[in-house]
């Protein structure tokens, strides 16, 4: 890959679009400008604002005996964990000093629902010294002790679908280990998953009275999609204008081949600006995006079943 600059025609000036970090950008090696279009970015739209801001709600919530929580659904890979991640960026781990020392806790479901494995998760990412073999009663209370010594006021379960996977019993088991939590702690506790994900909080009514879920739907076609390509372009430091939003034959091919994933849009159109760095052409056209190599998700699960056979 050359490290030689682009010029870059009048009238056609990138920069000027970009935000300023990817403006910073434009000067450095294209080594470096396709290191900096690989590392992970969080996309700002109307719905991830939503659920943001319904997070930030429930930090805050005072301590009542019925907590409110939450469960986002969403398809996979359509930006479920990286609304978390954004989220846990803006309220991290301290020194406890001057703020709480572990606002949000952040797991992932077990494989199945083994209630002893989801405790240990737990501990685990609390850097807490356990025995497997300690009790459910005393790890409950391990988990208590430290989530107040620590300041922790919300409980995040990411692939809270995975529970599927066990019996309708082993199922309500889990989730009334979440209520117990829920109700001993007195703090909101998020669920994130697949739609499947709803099945799981609808074994008990108290259960799902509790979990309000939101949902984040596949990109439609319109105004809310072309700025969500706006919002992308400004972030990816080419030093042409691709116009990704005005293009419309350019901004459908994405949507089509994308299938509407938020997750897939930020594959196509990164591809895409790296491919575009590597030719020199400095812009996504079409001729980028089919340059990438790049197949919608349906197709890779036709290949992956055909290639199981």
């Amino acid at each position: 890959m050359a490290n030689k600059k682009t010029a870059v025609p009048q009238g056609e000036d990138n920069a000027p679009r970009l935000i300023p970090q990817s403006m910073e950008c434009l000067d450095k090696t294209d080594e470096e400008r396709v290191d900096y279009i690989r590392r992970e970015k969080f996309v700002t739209y109307p719905a991830a604002k939503k659920i943001l801001g319904r997070l930030e709600e429930l930090l805050t919530e005072p301590k009542k005996t019925r907590m409110p929580c939450l469960l986002i659904v969403g398809d996979s890979n359509n930006g479920k964990t990286s609304i978390i991640k954004k989220f846990l960026k803006v309220h991290p781990p301290t020194d406890g000093i001057e703020t709480d020392a572990v606002p949000v806790v952040a797991i992932q479901a077990p494989p199945r629902p083994d209630t002893p494995m989801f405790y240990d998760s737990i501990l685990n990412e609390l850097l807490i010294p356990f025995r497997k073999s300690d009790s459910l009663s005393r790890k409950e209370a391990e988990i208590t002790y430290y989530f107040q010594k620590f300041g922790t006021k919300m409980l995040v379960v990411d692939e809270i679908h995975n529970i599927l996977s066990g019996s309708v019993s082993k199922q309500k088991e889990f989730m009334n280990a979440l209520k117990n939590l829920n109700n001993r702690l007195l703090m909101p506790i998020v669920l994130v998953g697949i739609k499947e994900a709803l099945n799981a909080t609808n074994t008990d009514f108290q259960i799902s009275s509790r979990f309000k879920p939101m949902f984040l739907k596949r990109w439609d076609f319109g105004k809310e999609y072309l700025s969500l390509l706006d919002s992308i372009e400004r972030i990816l430091p080419l030093k042409k204008e691709s116009g990704l939003a005005e293009n419309e034959r350019l901004a459908e091919y994405i949507m089509e081949n994308s299938e509407g994933l938020m997750g897939e849009i930020i594959e196509i159109t990164t591809l895409s600006a790296i491919q575009a760095i590597m030719t020199h052409k400095e812009r996504i056209t079409l001729d980028e995006v089919r340059g990438t190599g790049y197949v919608r998700p349906s197709l890779r699960r036709s290949i992956e079943e055909l290639e199981a056979v």
